[in-house]
């Protein structure tokens, strides 16, 4: 079992290595050469976050455990995410539940018991305790509190805030 682990380490990293970086796919970084010295350009892969450095990656089913994740809470799941506690992934575009998720951006449907919280934007449907939203949420929100900075779409709870239009309670509705 070690070998085949092992074996499948090394294919990985070769096929990471092998991939083409380009100045369309990754930034130039001059930090190569010395003092005084000439100065060499090499390529780095970009990322969303950062514009150069390594992707995190992205996985089709993201698994939370208090706040311990699987794969990786820097990764992006696009699929199916569980959180058995606090859910935290940097993008997620997929079917969402558990306790309480939180996100960057969030596209699809959310329903957790506790609630739901995107920095960037949400598009899609959350269900939960309380649902926040710093940008624009698209969509439905159902909760004992929603608040979006941005609303285009439905609010359906006690106290509902779409901060950059109105505050209505039971329902709220902006396009």
């Amino acid at each position: 079992m070690k070998k085949i682990t092992m074996m499948a380490a090394i294919a990985a990293s070769i096929a990471a290595m092998a991939q083409p970086v380009t100045p369309e796919t990754g930034v130039a970084n001059d930090h190569t050469g010395t003092a005084g010295g000439a100065t060499g350009v090499v390529f780095v892969p970009r990322t969303a976050e950062t514009g150069y450095g390594y992707d995190d990656g992205m996985t089709v089913i993201g698994l939370t455990f208090l706040p311990w994740a699987a794969p990786n809470s820097s990764w992006d799941v696009t699929g199916v995410r569980m959180n058995l506690g606090w859910g935290a992934y940097r993008d997620t575009s997929a079917f969402d539940f558990g306790v309480f998720s939180a996100s960057r951006s969030a596209s699809g449907i959310f329903f957790n018991l506790f609630g739901n919280y995107a920095t960037a934007g949400a598009t899609g449907w959350q269900t939960g305790l309380v649902n926040v939203v710093d940008d624009r949420m698209s969509g439905l929100q159902i909760g004992l509190v929603n608040y979006a900075e941005r609303l285009c779409g439905v609010q359906i709870g006690l106290l509902n805030f779409a901060h950059s239009q109105h505050f209505f309670p039971i329902v709220n509705i902006a396009w």
